[in-house]
Parts: structure tokens; sequence; C-alpha cells
């Protein structure tokens, strides 16, 4: 960037943004100087091109027109204007500007794309692949179960102490959801049975005094070791590889094919929002809305 001035401005708010994470400010940083780049090619603003605290609602929207004639993502021009709208947020805050060029200036969030669900097919295979009297098969065929009776996240599932389960009610308390909201999730009697067998070997296990209701070679299971496990299980089974968050988006659309309301599935999985509840599963939607058409059959009886 060849104005001073913005060097100065910039490194000022880059110490403003110490709480976020150091590849989000990278990012932003990036993002501003390729907006100030592109002011100055384009002679904008005219009293003096490039220069941050001159722009215009007028120039952003240029530049947000010249993203989308370049074919430029939807998600790259709303990660660009977030960089903006932070940076002249600050610019406010700090009596720099009266008022942000990005105050009504707004672009389209993009509609992420659905999560495929595993099959029930695969799902069958993963299950077997742990089928098995060790240690290990007992632990993760309850795990996986559990996952995919539950819907818990990664995070949720690896924070679990023993106390957390309730295998006479069917029950899991979890303490430390998103947004760290306590919820409690049933579970079916097989993954309490499962979830038994566990126990029981768990019990016998050399690192049995550790907290944590899921253990390893090392000590309790983390979100980073729950992926090799679902790796080496996908291998075994013969399918592709699985995201533990795949089984959390198969739960939500069994849920609904299956007849569930939305708002118990909303409660039971820990969304705080609707919109982000209804991604989960989209990719399974139009099947659901073709079984449901049959069994609603409008024409019925005429």
């Amino acid at each position: 960037m060849a104005l001073p001035a913005n060097q100065a401005l910039l490194e000022s708010w880059r110490l403003s943004l110490h709480a976020k994470a150091a590849r989000t400010v990278d990012l932003y940083l990036k993002e501003v100087h390729r907006f100030a780049a592109w002011l100055e090619d384009n002679g904008r603003p005219v009293e003096a091109p490039g220069d941050l605290l001159l722009v215009s609602r007028q120039d952003v929207e240029a530049y947000i027109g010249w993203m989308q004639q370049e074919g430029r993502a939807k998600a790259t021009i709303r990660s660009r204007w977030i960089a903006l709208r932070n940076l002249y947020g600050w610019l406010v805050e700090e009596d720099e500007l009266d008022e942000s060029p990005l105050v009504k200036v707004r672009v389209d969030k993009p509609e992420a794309p659905p999560i495929p669900v595993l099959s029930d097919s695969d799902l069958r295979a993963l299950l077997r692949a742990c089928e098995g009297r060790t240690f290990y098969d007992r632990r993760d065929y309850a795990l996986i179960r559990l996952l995919a009776a539950t819907g818990l996240r990664a995070s949720e599932l690896c924070a679990l102490m023993p106390d957390d389960v309730d295998l006479t009610n069917r029950l899991v308390r979890v303490h430390h959801g998103k947004g760290d909201r306590f919820r409690v999730v049933r579970f079916d009697p097989a993954t309490a049975s499962a979830l038994d067998r566990y126990k029981r070997a768990r019990a016998r296990h050399r690192l049995a005094s550790v907290p944590a209701l899921w253990i390893g070679h090392r000590g309790a299971l983390t979100r980073k070791g729950l992926a090799p496990i679902l790796e080496k299980r996908c291998a075994e089974a013969g399918i592709g590889h699985v995201h533990p968050h795949q089984l959390r988006h198969g739960w939500a659309d069994r849920w609904l094919r299956n007849g569930g309301a939305e708002g118990d599935l909303q409660r039971l999985g820990g969304w705080a929002n609707a919109d982000i509840m209804r991604r989960y599963g989209a990719s399974q939607a139009v099947d659901r809305a073709l079984a449901a058409y049959d069994e609603i059959n409008p024409l019925g009886g005429l």
C-alpha cells in the first residue's frame, strides 16, 4: 500500500484485533490492502486515490459491483465485505469517521453447501467394523453409535464424564454445548447396551482413573484423536472418509425422515437458531419431501 497514512492507520487497527485469531487478522489485513490497491488503480476517491479515510459508500458499492462483474464467489465478496465492515466500524468507534461508508451496504450471505449424510448401509458397515471384544472395539462401537443416536458435536462427545451418561433413563447430559448451553439428549436401548459394554471394559483399563468418559492408550480422548478413529474404522468398513459432523447431519435427517418435529430437533440438537438447524440433513430434504407426498397424498379419495 503506497499511502503512509494508510499504513499507520492499519497498524492501529491491527492492534485492536488482538482478541481475534491470527489467521483472521491476517485475512482482514490482506482484504483491506486489496481494497486500497483497487481504489488506487481506479482513481478512488477522486480527492486522494487509495485513501481509506475518504472512501464513500459509492466507492464501496463500485468495488462490490466490480467483484460481481469479475465473477467472484458470493463467499469471497462477503469475506471482503466483513473485513471492510470491521475496519470502518473501528474507525467510527475511534472518532476517525462520523459514519461508516458500509452502513447501508449489504451483500448476500452465501448458502452453505449441504453436507452429505452417511447412508443407512454405510452406517451399518461402520458399526460392523467395530464389532469385536477388544477394549477399542467396545469404545469405538459405543462412541460412533452415540454420535449417530444423539447428534452430539465432536467437542461435546469428548467433554463427557462417566456420570454424564444415565444408562437407566437413556440420557446424556451435555454441560458444555455450543455457547456453553446445557441440554439433555436421549439415546436408544441398543446404544445404552453398547455404552454399558464399554463402561465395563473401561473399568478394567489401566487408565480407568482418568476423569473423562472416553479414554485411549495415552489418556482422555480429544477431538484431534477422534478423527483417526473414524478414519481407521471407515477403512475397515470399506467406505469413504466420514467426518464426525456427518453423523450429526445424519441424525437430524433420520429424525425428520421419521416424522420428528423441528422444534424437538432444535432443542435436542442444541441449536439456538432454527435457520442453522435446517441446514442439517438439507442434502436429503428433497427425498423427505417426496416421501411425505405419498404419506399425505393430496388427491387421496378423488
